[in-house]
């Protein structure tokens, strides 16, 4: 492992552009896990177009880049533990700014290292792992730079994301993700507002939310949040 972190670090440093680095987890506490991806998708798309370099990391059992129709051998895992090639495992889109890869069977706990180091090699790498709240999830959130939680809106399923932002927020007590709603969008708002309340009264500030899946030009305004989030993120520690 400490062999193929510093192969990606020597490759890091043998770029001839500075990325921004920017480590987006996708978390999904309940609801439609597919609109979930797409809108992934739709964000790095939404990124690329803008001449950023975005690298989409499928963590969920090749569910991402089935729905982004990119056909792959080589993973993250060949890369790791066999040897292979990084180039290998990077499959680049018709977007030359778009490249997607996929960890394959490794565990999402023993990729972390790998996934930060690529990190810096981008503009933006969005992180797609499976569903639910394990402690790799946990410190996949925590070492984000953000991270985007999206929850279905029929019944009580928002709860999950407050159980979630729950467990993170013990581990690291300033998590605050943008918060996305996926399922009927007629529910969209009381369920945003009940999730607000509920974590105000248990846990502190709520989170933001970020709007519902389906609505227009969701991609560039969530870029353009992420972009001022990240930044007040950096400045509040350059003053600390």
């Amino acid at each position: 492992m400490e062999g193929v972190l510093a192969h990606l670090t020597n490759q890091i440093a043998a770029e001839q552009y500075h990325p921004a680095g920017r480590l987006v987890s996708m978390l999904c506490a309940s609801g439609e896990y597919g609109a979930l991806i797409d809108s992934t998708l739709a964000l790095g798309r939404k990124a690329a177009s803008y001449g950023e370099t975005v690298l989409m990391l499928d963590c969920c059992g090749g569910k991402m880049m089935d729905r982004a129709g990119v056909i792959y051998n080589k993973t993250l895992k060949d890369v790791v533990l066999y040897g292979s090639p990084v180039h290998d495992a990077l499959y680049i889109t018709s977007n030359e700014h778009f490249t997607a890869t996929a960890i394959g069977d490794l565990s999402l706990e023993d990729s972390l290292g790998s996934l930060a180091a690529l990190s810096m090699s981008y503009d933006w790498v969005f992180v797609i792992p499976e569903e639910g709240c394990t402690p790799a999830h946990m410190r996949l959130a925590s070492a984000s730079d953000i991270s985007l939680l999206g929850y279905g809106t029929p019944c009580d399923e928002f709860m999950r994301a407050f159980w979630l932002i729950d467990a993170v927020r013990r581990r690291m007590p300033k998590f605050d993700p943008l918060v996305l709603s996926t399922g009927p969008k007629v529910d969209a708002v009381d369920t945003a507002l009940m999730l607000a309340d509920t974590v105000r009264d248990h846990l502190g500030a709520p989170p933001p939310y970020a709007g519902h899946v389906e609505d227009t030009n969701i991609e560039g305004r969530l870029i353009t949040q992420m972009r001022e989030q990240i930044t007040r993120k950096s400045s509040a520690r350059l003053v600390q």
